[in-house]
């Protein structure tokens, strides 16, 4: 009776918290600025036109109300503005505007609910300003009686949810009957507390919100007795077999379509990593005069595509020079998976190694970052390699391999700067032998060594770094300083609540299901407290953290920088699923499934690799747009591949391209078309902090400029694959026609334009 009654408690709690907590985190008050994003005639600067609709999406039919604050000024000798609000079509308000706040109830069940303003005495502005004009808005918020919006159903129970996973694994992780309610409560309150004092939106909370449930519900499960998991192992010949299974697949999925986009080139990081390559071979030295990022992956490439000549392929070296080091990020991925199954065979057992192994072969963030001449497949592979020396070390209570640890450390900080953090992982090595707060004493000489050794390792994959030292010093200050004030915005991490990269980078790069299990995994095995568990969590924690310290978070792929992470959380899952599970049969069982989901998204997006959607434009474009027409492309590597032989091509400057977008500047541009990447505009709309004018000048493009086509993906944009392109005219008659459309749609006369009929972003 008393379980029976503490459980209906905890839901009743969760279920008040829930309704609660999503209203708190929707209840914001809007400037003009922000207002303009999500309403038609509403400016920046506050003004107001007549017919003015404010879209609000997402609230409960009922019990809701839009409070806006008004600046009644008008030019002298106009009477006070007088209006009439609308909600859903029907009429709620007649009012004279004053500069006490005017309220609205938002009833009705249209979805967004729309709030129409007429103006019965508009004022036409002089000079140019073409607006009929009522009054200026200072603010707005949606609110009710409660004191927060009621959201819609789904929306609450999104939060019911949420609050119920944090409160029950609170309640099952508490031993004590008699602090379960209280430790609930505390949850509860201070969730309620950190809610009422942050500015954060639902997209950061979420996710915060999910993470510490799942943490809480690993802890929980780890509390009860599970036992010590499958008692006994796979054969070593079996595992082999499968390990080969998995290589294979893994290296399949790492080198189909690997000359994506080639003789062209749809990544603009790979350019400069050429270009420091052929300043190699045309001056016949090793010295790349590059350093932005260490030479390992440049010296790799520059063998790997000599090789390649040597075996007779053709083609000039620049242009292959691509493909091999593309090879090298497949070949080090491919490596990746054999060295986690090593880790995880030495650190519990061949079962776990194969489980994580299989699962990082089909994640789709290792998958497409091993197709890229780009450093960070080959900073997990030496990231890997050290922490299995380190492993070796230990396990085999041979102190010597720390030496082998601290090279591979040194190879490691030689891919990426960011990889000198394992040589962390090498001086804990005699922590980590004793299992104790004092050190092994065999393995501190060791460990000391491997650390002096890193540098060795790190000159040896970039000895110009004091060879061209003057070099050296300006390139890495500059990577430091990008590092410090971020790549197109700085991304702080306590803006984000530290969460920028689980909701942004692991959870579309790892599925939401392996996402979730990874933070269970992590909980639980903290609450085990074994060290091999504990060295698991230090190792992601490790890698994690500076990635969401560091601002620069550069679009469109900053995922890239938590690949170290996603070995390490998978022999988290690894570990946790062997020792929950008691039968072999189980255990692959589970891996199977689980290996299913992150693949069957990793095999969608091959699918579409090979013809990108920016060589489905240039197709069409050559058949269906006139020869010699002036297209006006955004950054090269984001647009389509046309040449000045079928269309008179013109490049628009990176600090121009949001000046170029204003719609006057097109229409007087003197271009035909517009190509326009989602790989350019959709930072503006994904990434935080972005300034809500930005996001307004780029919808307007999509509403107000004629479109023509549209490219998209079917299973998405990832990494530097398949943008949606749109196509746009730039002709004086197409904008005529269009204008004539949105009247029509104003007017009730069409439901949509041709615009929103072509694309996803004019809607």
């Amino acid at each position: 009776m008393h379980k029976l009654r503490d459980v209906s408690l905890v839901v009743i709690i969760s279920v008040l918290a829930g309704i609660w907590c999503v209203g708190e985190l929707a209840h914001r008050v809007y400037g003009p600025t922000r207002l303009a994003v999500f309403s038609h005639g509403v400016h920046a600067d506050g003004w107001v036109e007549n017919d003015a609709e404010i879209s609000i999406a997402g609230l409960f039919t009922r019990g809701n109300y839009l409070e806006i604050t008004w600046n009644a000024w008008r030019p002298a000798g106009l009477e006070p503005a007088r209006m009439s609000a609308y909600v859903c079509g029907e009429l709620v308000s007649n009012f004279v505007v004053t500069n006490e706040p005017s309220r609205f109830y938002l009833k009705g069940d249209c979805e967004p609910r729309v709030v129409k303003l007429k103006v019965e005495n508009p004022f036409d502005p002089a000079g140019s300003d073409s607006r009929s004009l009522a009054a200026r808005i200072e603010s707005a918020s949606v609110s009710s009686r409660f004191g927060v919006p009621l959201l819609a159903p789904l929306r609450m129970a999104q939060g019911i949810f949420a609050v119920f996973c944090l409160v029950l694994a609170t309640f099952v992780a508490i031993r004590n009957p008699r602090y379960k309610i209280l430790g609930c409560l505390a949850v509860v309150a201070l969730t309620m507390y950190f809610l009422s004092a942050t500015t954060a939106g639902p997209e950061k909370v979420f996710p915060l919100w999910l993470c510490l449930g799942s943490l809480l519900a690993g802890v929980a499960i780890g509390t009860i007795d599970t036992g010590k998991g499958i008692a006994d192992d796979i054969s070593v010949t079996a595992a082999r077999y499968a390990l080969l299974l998995i290589l294979i697949a893994g290296a399949a999925l790492r080198f189909y379509g690997i000359d994506f986009g080639l003789p062209a080139n749809y990544h603009p990081d790979e350019v400069p990593k050429l270009n420091a390559i052929m300043r190699m071979v045309n001056s016949h030295t090793l010295n790349p005069d590059y350093f932005l990022h260490p030479t390992l992956l440049l010296y790799l490439t520059y063998f790997t595509n000599t090789l390649f000549h040597q075996f007779g392929m053709l083609g000039d070296f620049r242009d292959t020079g691509f493909l091999a080091g593309r090879c090298v990020s497949a070949t080090a991925g491919t490596i990746s998976l054999g060295l986690t199954y090593v880790i995880g065979a030495r650190l519990s057992s061949r079962l776990t190694g194969l489980m994580a192994a299989l699962l990082l072969a089909f994640l789709p963030l290792h998958v497409t970052c091993s197709r890229y001449l780009k450093e960070d497949a080959l900073l997990t592979c030496m990231a890997l390699a050290t922490i299995l020396s380190v492993v070796l070390a230990v396990k085999s209570e041979r102190p010597r391999f720390l030496l082998l640890a601290g090279l591979f450390a040194g190879f490691t900080a030689g891919s990426k700067y960011s990889g000198i953090l394992i040589v962390g992982v090498v001086g804990a090595a005699p922590w980590i032998a004793s299992r104790t707060i004092f050190p092994d004493k065999r393995y501190i000489m060791p460990a000391i060594l491997g650390c002096l050794i890193a540098p060795i390792g790190f000159l040896m994959c970039t000895p110009y770094a004091v060879l061209n030292q003057a070099k050296f010093i300006n390139d890495f200050s500059a990577e430091s300083r990008h590092m410090e004030h971020g790549h197109t915005t700085a991304i702080d991490a306590w803006s984000q609540l530290w969460m920028y990269h689980f909701a942004r980078s692991v959870m579309p790069g790892v599925t939401i299901v392996l996402s979730v299990l990874s933070a269970i995994a992590m909980g639980f095995l903290l609450v085990k407290r074994r060290l091999e568990g504990l060295f698991l969590v230090g190792l992601v924690l490790l890698f994690y953290l500076p990635a969401e310290y560091v601002k620069a978070k550069p679009a469109p792929q900053p995922e890239r920088y938590i690949l170290p992470c996603l070995p390490l959380m998978m022999l988290c899952v690894s570990e946790m699923t062997r020792q929950l599970l008691k039968r072999k049969s189980a255990f692959i069982a589970a891996a199977l499934v689980l290996a299913a989901i992150p693949a069957v998204r990793s095999i969608q997006l091959a699918s579409e690799v090979r013809y990108d959607t920016r060589e489905q434009l240039a197709d069409w474009m050559k058949k269906n747009i006139p020869h010699g027409a002036t297209v006006l492309l955004d950054w090269k590597p984001y647009g389509p591949r046309i040449t000045s032989q079928d269309f008179n091509v013109v490049y628009i400057q990176r600090a121009r391209i949001i000046p170029s977008l204003d719609v006057k500047a097109l229409k007087s541009s003197g271009g035909d078309y517009l190509a326009f990447s989602s790989m350019f505009y959709d930072r503006y709309f994904s990434q935080p902090e972005m300034e809500p004018l930005l996001r307004q000048r780029i919808r307007e493009v999509f509403e107000r400029v004629p479109a023509v086509v549209e490219f998209s993906p079917k299973y998405g944009t990832y990494g530097f694959h398949n943008p949606t392109i749109t196509l746009f005219s730039l002709k004086a008659e197409d904008f005529v026609r269009l204008d004539s459309e949105i009247n029509l749609k104003r007017e009730g006369k069409i439901e949509q334009t041709s615009n929103q009929k072509i694309s996803r972003m004019a809607h």
